[in-house]
């Protein structure tokens, strides 16, 4: 829904439209599904099994949004909302996040009832409309529509992380990466206030240089790297993968090996890169900053947002006492924004860290036909997905959409011209029909 979030009736309208159009996308689910639509923001289906809900067959949910991130229009190449088809690919915001494992699992799930198929367990749908903006109004009421029920699932299965083609140095095999820990979200202001006057008599000390050294303070202060088990797991896991074709990629097999033993050595390789650093720390962007409304007022308050993602083990508190700390300034005020809401990390059991939980077999499975090349590692997500407001609804938690894709096409995501090659698109609608098939 590409609408100013001011304009509520507009982006709601939308919303209603697209699950409209799943009623008549869809006629063969619908002929057999339950249908529950909680509000433009949330709508739900059962899909009846053949088995009455046990312990040992309870049912499996999938969850994915429908909602997408605004675009610039302007940088677009193609219509950001017309699913234009060039050169194999279709141009759309929202191809890669994520309506795609919304159809991908409405198609296959469509393609199964015309042929008879009906499975032995109940299997639950939960699409989400606000997911970008942290699910308040669609995954959340959706989960405690749930817990009011007393429903509990074997498993579920979100989007989260990808079959990830040349993200590794040294690692040419294709990588499926199955989100089974979730890092947290964390928005801070820092503010600086200040009595408002002429910007022809400023202060000594302004508002806006004291934030602007905050920052500087911050920027020098990064959270420290900490190797969590998921984590430490996944690279342990890697470390055969990589081919060893220079005494370099020989060192960096030995390294992701040992990682604990070799924990500097370890720490410097690893932290060469955006992506794995954000395996190893609590990142903080620093995203916003905001003063006078004009260019001859003195700010009577200036302010930045930081954007943190926590690891685990790291809460909302403690990283609002670190920043705090790291700042050491009486003038800042810290606090959590009241923009956005903060969630602390979320965590899997052991047997789910480490690839054995309740389901992973069955994505396995549906991997080995859909991404036959892809080797299947327990990942940590960076990002925050709806699934964490179902965490409690189940033993594990998956976070992994079918799709493979080099870094430049990761980049698209949230970017410009976004995009999904038809391959993938139907390669993501086998991995569905391979993997319900199994339940």
């Amino acid at each position: 829904a590409d609408h100013d979030p001011k304009d509520q009736r507009l982006a709601e309208e939308a919303l209603r439209r697209f699950q409209e159009f799943l009623v008549s996308a869809y006629p063969h689910f619908h002929s057999v599904a339950e249908r529950t639509v909680l509000s433009p923001y949330s709508i739900l289906y059962r899909w009846p099994g053949k088995q009455k809900p046990a312990n040992t067959t309870k049912p499996v949910l999938f969850l994915a949004h429908y909602d997408v991130v605004p675009v610039d229009k302007e940088s677009w190449t193609a219509d950001p909302f017309g699913a234009e088809i060039k050169d194999n690919y279709i141009y759309g915001r929202g191809t890669l996040d994520t309506k795609n494992t919304l159809i991908c699992a409405m198609e296959a799930a469509e393609a199964l009832i015309a042929e008879g198929f009906t499975p032995d367990r109940d299997i639950w749908f939960a699409f989400g409309g606000d997911e970008e903006r942290s699910g308040a109004y669609g995954a959340q009421q959706s989960a405690a529509w749930f817990t009011e029920r007393n429903l509990r699932f074997a498993w579920t299965l979100d989007e989260g992380s990808i079959v990830a083609l040349n993200q590794i140095p040294g690692v040419s095999k294709p990588l499926a990466l199955i989100g089974v820990e979730e890092k947290g979200f964390l928005d801070i202001e820092l503010v600086v206030q200040q009595a408002p006057g002429h910007a022809s008599r400023p202060p000594e000390k302004q508002a806006v240089a004291i934030l602007a050294e905050a920052l500087v303070r911050l920027s020098k202060k990064p959270f420290p790297y900490r190797l969590i088990p998921s984590v430490e797991s996944f690279f342990t896991s890697l470390a055969p993968l990589v081919e060893k074709k220079s005494a370099k990629e020989s060192l960096q097999a030995l390294v992701l090996a040992h990682p604990r033993k070799l924990g500097p050595l370890f720490f410097t390789l690893a932290g060469t890169s955006p992506a794995t650093r954000a395996l190893l720390r609590t990142t903080l962007a620093m995203t916003q900053l905001f003063g006078a409304k004009a260019d001859n007022i003195l700010p009577a308050e200036a302010r930045a947002i930081l954007n943190l993602r926590l690891l685990p083990g790291d809460t909302i508190e403690s990283a609002l006492e670190y920043v705090r700390t790291a700042i050491g300034m009486d003038e800042v005020i810290v606090r959590p924004s009241p923009y956005r809401s903060a969630n602390n990390p979320i965590l899997a059991d052991r047997e789910t860290a480490a690839g054995r939980g309740p389901g992973w077999a069955n994505l396995v499975q549906a991997l080995s036909s859909t991404f036959p090349q892809a080797v299947p590692l327990p990942f940590l997500v960076t990002a925050t997905t709806d699934s964490r407001h179902y965490a409690g609804l189940c033993q594990a938690v998956y976070r992994f959409g079918p799709l493979e894709l080099p870094p430049e096409e990761v980049n698209r995501i949230h970017g410009h011209d976004e995009r999904i090659s038809l391959d993938n698109l139907y390669r993501g609608i086998d991995f569905y029909r391979q993997l319900i098939a199994q339940l």
